[in-house]
């Protein structure tokens, strides 16, 4: 069964557009709900929901998977692959975004944007059925004619869904039926000056003192002020809602932590030196912050000073140290953490390029066997797959021609979607580039990955979920 235009066809139809003013007011009467009404908002259960998958293994249930590394624990890998590639399981026709799924208990998450409404779908993992679907109204346009839909990977966490959408809405769903448990508009709550492409972080789900809690990237301003043009955020200046908790099962604010403007690269948990530390790059500093009371720590100044620039990949954490690396100026830098203390332990030399160094734009780099694997290069044509040394930073190798490519790691390989579809299999070998497979995803001759492919792979229970343009396709690499 592939569930194409046909099958959606079964869904409800979509809302009719919405004027601006409909869509703030139902927001500020989300808002006060949750800031007036929390007792009537229906706390999570402890319970998990019913597992429905056939499958035993690994889930992936946000953004870069379990640990937010890009690592599978998959094994064994069934390698190599046919002339055709792996065996398609389903696909499924999508809307406008750049977001990967999510997926746990059996179910796959998406978000997506069709018309004036985003939209989030639950499907059974193995098989692409429909199981519900929800809709919001949207009204986002991106500033450089980039397309209006969700830049983020939704999270599941136990019974529930998070999404958090171009224009900064958190919201909170139930994974079971999708019924909406809270919203919080952060844009009008903690006065967001858009960023050049909307938001486009994924929200961290941890544990707090009295619950889980979600963490996102707000950075809010001083209420009245205003850029001098909206792509002037050279102008824009931070308060104090860098990064923003709020309870998982109410939308309550429980703490914010740095005055800082938020760019696109998420925050992650990671323990360094026996202490869990959330790990987050925001648009000018990396912030170590204490996940309890959500004190800062310690911050590092770390972006390229060009204003049209901006921080995209994931912090890499390795013991106590963490590797930052973008595109626009300096590159890739390896940051010691030991002590609760930020220092540049090493950073790529002025004007290195692509092939050379590690320059990634958005993909983040897995680790390996003491070397990083991913993407470097601002634009498609310049951008080349390496290996870099994790101490060294510098190039074992590097391959042209799969554009801004994503990648994650399993059982020793690299599964690399190129930004223009194509579907490879790499063993992580750090000292020479060893394509075990290629594929170009197709069927009845069409292709099924349109370029742009800009999502992150997705690998759950041995099924491999990829995104291009208009269209998922679940793949599986066990069976």
């Amino acid at each position: 069964m592939h569930p194409t235009s046909r099958s959606l066809s079964l869904c409800p139809p979509a809302e009719p557009p919405r004027h601006r003013s409909a869509r703030l007011s139902r927001r500020g009467a989300v808002a006060a709900l949750t800031a007036l009404g929390a007792a009537a908002v229906t706390r999570l259960g402890a319970a998990p929901p019913t597992d429905i998958s056939t499958r035993k293994g690994e889930d992936w249930p946000g953004f870069l998977g379990p640990s937010g590394n890009g690592r599978s624990s998959l094994t064994p890998l069934r390698t190599p692959w046919t002339e055709a590639g792996p065996r398609i399981a389903w696909h499924l026709e999508l809307g406008e975004g750049y977001g990967s799924p999510a997926v746990a208990f059996g179910r796959v998450v998406i978000f997506d944007r069709v018309g004036p409404q985003t939209r989030l779908r639950a499907l059974e993992a193995e098989t692409g059925r429909l199981l519900w679907q929800e809709s919001a109204a949207a009204d986002y346009a991106d500033m450089f004619g980039y397309d209006g839909g969700p830049r983020t990977a939704p999270v599941i966490a136990d019974d529930a869904v998070l999404t958090f959408d171009p224009e900064g809405m958190l919201t909170c769903r139930a994974l079971a039926d999708g019924a909406l448990r809270w919203e919080v508009d952060t844009l009008a709550r903690y006065h967001v000056i858009p960023n050049f492409f909307g938001v486009g972080a994924a929200p961290l789900v941890i544990s707090g003192p009295t619950g889980p809690l979600v963490v996102v990237p707000v950075g809010g301003s001083p209420r009245g002020s205003r850029p001098a043009a909206p792509d002037r955020l050279d102008t824009v200046r931070a308060l104090d809602s860098g990064l923003v908790a709020f309870d998982l099962g109410t939308g309550e604010e429980r703490w914010r932590a740095g005055a800082e403007l938020a760019s696109y690269s998420s925050p992650l948990l990671a323990r360094i030196e026996g202490r869990e530390r959330i790990v987050a790059w925001m648009r000018d500093r990396l912030l170590l912050v204490d996940p309890g009371p959500g004190t800062v720590i310690d911050s590092l100044r770390f972006r390229a000073d060009e204003l049209f620039s901006v921080n995209a990949a994931n912090p890499v954490v390795v013991g106590s140290q963490i590797l930052l690396t973008e595109t626009y100026g300096p590159g890739s830098a390896l940051i010691d953490a030991a002590g609760d203390r930020l220092r540049i332990m090493r950073q790529d030399p002025p004007g290195g390029r692509p092939a050379k160094t590690l320059r990634s734009h958005w993909g983040t780099p897995v680790f390996h066997e003491n070397h990083l694997f991913g993407s470097s290069g601002r634009n498609a044509g310049d951008a080349q797959l390496v290996c870099v040394g994790w101490e060294s930073g510098q190039a074992t190798w590097h391959e042209p021609g799969l554009g801004r490519a994503s990648v994650a790691l399993v059982d020793g390989h690299l599964i690399v979607l190129g930004e223009y579809g194509d579907l490879l299999l790499v063993r992580a070998n750090p000292e020479r580039y060893e394509e075990v497979a290629r594929a170009r995803l197709r069927e009845k001759g069409a292709e099924l990955l349109v370029p742009p492919c800009w999502a992150a792979p997705v690998i759950a229970r041995g099924l491999l979920f990829v995104r291009g343009r208009g269209r998922m396709v679940c793949v599986d690499l066990v069976g």
